[in-house]
């Protein structure tokens, strides 16, 4: 006989599959979902981009016909609007999905709630909260913008143990691993913008570009320069 795994698990790979498209979903959350039916996994999927799928979408596509009597494990509430996509929670309902199992609720003023509501309404039995807090963070971005209309600022420094961040004649040095400096590239393909000052930029003259070694996004970027200093030459520009 089959082993079911519990809740927690299957959450856990719904959140691994959400965590792969981290920077890829513009002002969208990340998302991951998992369809599982007698013990065994039969569909699965994450939402990529902005008006592509979502990911129960995907998760229903792979499952086919399995999907009837399934139980779905997703990362964030099923959306219940019509926006550049059809609504998911509608989708699990016409595929007769039995079980929907979420980590957090949205907070998209636009579902906050509605997604539940619509599926229990339909006779699905919804349960909510399993590993609640590592959903939130995977989406504080979106969470912030969501509820504050306010941008997710993230601050790089590199500096030594004793606060500075250049030698004593103002050299530019690596003082940063090469781990870290990838991390940073990272960074950049998961923000929509990077923003440097003009001494930076005259100074550096950096890229302000995202370098990894897999295809990756490119942030736009910003340079705070009152009065015009950096040259059309600037490698940034």
């Amino acid at each position: 006989m089959m082993q079911l795994l519990s809740d927690e698990s299957y959450m856990r790979f719904a959140l691994e599959l959400a965590s792969s498209a981290q920077g890829q979903t513009s002002i969208n959350p990340v998302v991951g979902c998992v369809l599982v039916k007698d013990g065994r996994m039969i569909g699965m999927g994450a939402h990529l981009r902005r008006g592509e799928a979502h990911a129960e979408v995907n998760a229903l596509l792979m499952a086919g016909d399995e999907a009837e009597g399934s139980t779905a494990y997703v990362t964030l509430e099923p959306c219940s609007h019509y926006g550049k996509t059809p609504p998911c929670s509608k989708r699990l309902i016409e595929k007769g999905v039995k079980r929907v199992v979420i980590a957090a609720q949205d907070p998209n003023p636009l579902v906050a709630g509605t997604g539940i509501r619509l599926l229990r309404e339909a006779g699905i039995q919804v349960d909510v909260g399993v590993l609640q807090e590592e959903a939130t963070v995977m989406n504080e971005v979106f969470n912030k913008f969501i509820v504050t209309g306010m941008p997710w600022v993230t601050l790089k420094l590199a500096s030594t143990l004793d606060g500075h961040i250049a030698s004593r004649t103002g050299d530019s040095k690596w003082i940063t691993s090469e781990a870290s400096r990838e991390y940073v590239h990272m960074l950049r393909h998961q923000h929509q913008g990077i923003m440097a000052g003009a001494d930076t930029v005259l100074a550096d003259d950096p890229q302000l570009s995202t370098r990894l070694s897999v295809p990756a996004l490119q942030p736009v970027r910003i340079i705070v320069d009152g009065a015009l200093r950096v040259p059309p030459s600037a490698r940034a520009l």
